[in-house]
């Protein structure tokens, strides 16, 4: 139990872990698609402003204090025109995080990096500028920016522009927050979900455990009970030699339930381990149902029970399988009824025709009635269970509670289906059904 629980642990936190790591990596993904496309964003309206003020500029419109501030307030801009060298009287519409002065200069030294100067006059005919830069300053604040030197009839005017990238501006620290607040909600979800799966995933295993724990208790008891006896026998003997023949007679009655319970408990073990095969032979049911009616005739007539066979008028199909474990399957139903119904009572062993879906030949459905005490219905579920008694008992000595399970084995190799349902008058009727031969 505790080796589940703590498989439980590992998978619940290996699966969450797993899932979270995608999850987390698919929201990063996102908010870094966001950025670029911000920042790309920004790049285009940068451009176009570069590209406004230069046409005004070239083409001698009016640039005045109103017309700045406006530009700039709209755009978190940071416009520096000079004329000849001669900066305008300009102080700006907005403060920056870092001091305008600071940034401008930057901006300059950056240019001048990219042979671009503002304090002379381009060699040719033509704008000189720089490529659109990314600067930084002191207080975590980030600009685009750019330098240009236009020449003119009367010298040269250069335009020194800085946008600021404000992050808030788009919403993108709030979407950090909100997506880092989904990642932690989601993996708390995904936590309790890969709890739930985890638990009905091993629930199966839990569950087969517990009952192989139980089969191994419940086979150990009977295997014990045979092996007292044999003990206590042979003890016995030298007690007392006069009796010898009497418990002789008992050490071989109980190897034979040994030698019977280890033969139904391998042919289960074949079963489960998908090893068992069995003799496929076109098989009579008439002559089968015959067969074993008479063998369990005389065993009834001792116990006062009266054993019934009822077939139809017409014969029986023909099916396939292995003849000598349908017999065993039969067998172990009537001894069941035969066990389980009081003298004077009866047992009806009987089969019939049956038409089913899915196979072209009709098969045949055998039955065995007795009016015994019943099964509770919440037993009936379970009496194919391996060692199973409705009562919980174990003192009849005669049966394991393996019986109907062995049979509900063979039946499935043969590709049947077995159950019971209450009879008429009191008592189960356990029903076979086997397809047709073809």
């Amino acid at each position: 139990m505790n080796e589940i629980k703590q498989l439980h642990r590992r998978l619940t936190a290996l699966y969450t872990v797993t899932t979270g790591l995608i999850l987390t990596a698919v929201i990063l993904g996102v908010l870094a698609v966001g950025t670029r496309e911000f920042k790309k964003k920004n790049l285009e309206n940068f451009q176009n402003t570069l590209l406004t003020i230069t046409s005004r500029l070239q083409s001698g419109g009016t640039i005045d204090c109103t017309w700045l501030a406006r530009m700039e307030s709209a755009g978190k801009l940071i416009i520096h025109i000079e004329d000849n060298g001669r900066p305008l009287l300009y102080r700006g519409a907005w403060t920056p995080p870092t001091a305008r002065e600071e940034l401008i200069a930057q901006a300059i030294k950056t240019a001048e990096e990219e042979k671009v100067r503002i304090d002379m006059r381009p060699v040719s005919s033509s704008l000189s500028r720089t490529s659109i830069f990314t600067l930084n300053g002191p207080n975590q604040d980030a600009y685009f920016g750019s330098v240009l030197v236009i020449p003119t009839t009367k010298g040269y005017q250069s335009l020194t522009l800085l946008a600021w990238q404000n992050p808030a501006d788009a919403g993108i620290y709030r979407q950090r927050f909100l997506f880092l607040f989904l990642d932690v909600v989601g993996i708390a979800a995904l936590y309790l979900v890969c709890r739930v799966l985890v638990g009905r995933s091993l629930k199966p295993i839990e569950e087969s455990r517990k009952k192989q724990n139980e089969f191994i208790a419940a086979a150990s008891h009977e295997l014990r009970s045979p092996l007292s006896v044999i003990r206590s026998s042979l003890s016995a003997v030298t007690a007392a030699p006069e009796k010898q023949d009497q418990f002789l007679a008992n050490i071989d009655r109980e190897c034979l339930r040994l030698s019977g319970l280890v033969s139904d408990l391998l042919l289960l073990a074949s079963a489960d381990a998908k090893t068992w095969t069995i003799r496929r032979e076109d098989l009579d049911a008439d002559t089968l149902l015959i067969g074993v009616y008479e063998r369990f005739e005389p065993l009834a007539r001792e116990r006062n029970i009266r054993l019934c066979l009822e077939l139809p008028e017409e014969p029986l199909p023909h099916i396939t399988g292995d003849g000598q474990r349908l017999e065993q399957v039969l067998s172990i139903l009537l001894d069941n009824a035969l066990t389980y119904t009081p003298a004077g009572k009866q047992v009806t062993l009987s089969a019939c025709r049956r038409e089913t879906r899915g196979h072209k030949k009709a098969g045949v459905a055998f039955a065995v009635s007795d009016q015994g005490c019943g099964i509770p219905d919440a037993d009936k579920k379970h009496v194919f269970d391996r060692f199973y008694r409705a009562d919980g008992s174990r003192t009849d000595r005669q049966h394991y509670g393996l019986g109907l399970s062995v049979a509900k084995e063979l039946v499935q190799l043969h590709g049947g289906t077995i159950g019971l349902e209450d009879a008429e008058g009191g008592g189960e009727r356990f029903w076979v059904y086997l397809p047709g031969r073809g």
